[in-house]
């Protein structure tokens, strides 16, 4: 089942069940895949690749609201519910991220593919592990590991 199929289903069930959180949160995910081929230069196909990269940046945007509601505090209150509610519901939709130790083997082996350890390498080393590990790691997290590791 696709993507696209999968989010459908969950739209229904959704409404089935009147939840109007789940309803509003899918609704806008789709919204943001509209503008994202709807926009201008846009070329390529509607496929898996695009909707999770769509859902991971709506996620993203999420995350950062938060942290402004949160530095608001208390009178924000409803706006911290809601985003910390759609966060928890989009990581059934979000693929699982890579745990430390697995992000620590990648790191050593793009390090040792590239000749060495270095502060300068830190670029190419988070070039490579993003480039072949696309939507499993995350890349304040690789940032960090390798960033460690290259000190030592």
């Amino acid at each position: 089942m696709s993507f696209e199929e999968q989010l459908n289903n969950r739209l229904k069930e959704a409404m089935r069940a009147k939840d109007q959180r789940m309803m509003s949160m899918i609704r806008m995910v789709k919204s943001r895949m509209q503008e994202r081929i709807t926009a201008k230069g846009f070329s390529g196909e509607k496929d898996d690749a695009l909707w999770q990269d769509v859902v991971e940046s709506y996620a993203k945007s999420q995350k950062k609201a938060l942290e402004q509601y949160t530095a608001i505090g208390a009178p924000a209150q409803e706006h911290i519910d809601q985003i910390t509610w759609e966060l928890e519901a989009l990581q059934e939709f979000l693929p699982k991220k890579a745990d430390e130790a697995t992000l620590r083997g990648w790191i050593q082996e793009t390090i040792d593919g590239l000749g060495g350890a270095g502060k300068a390498n830190i670029g190419r080393v988070m070039g490579a592990v993003m480039k072949a590990h696309k939507g499993e790691a995350d890349a304040a997290d690789v940032r960090k590991l390798a960033e460690e590791m290259l000190k030592a």
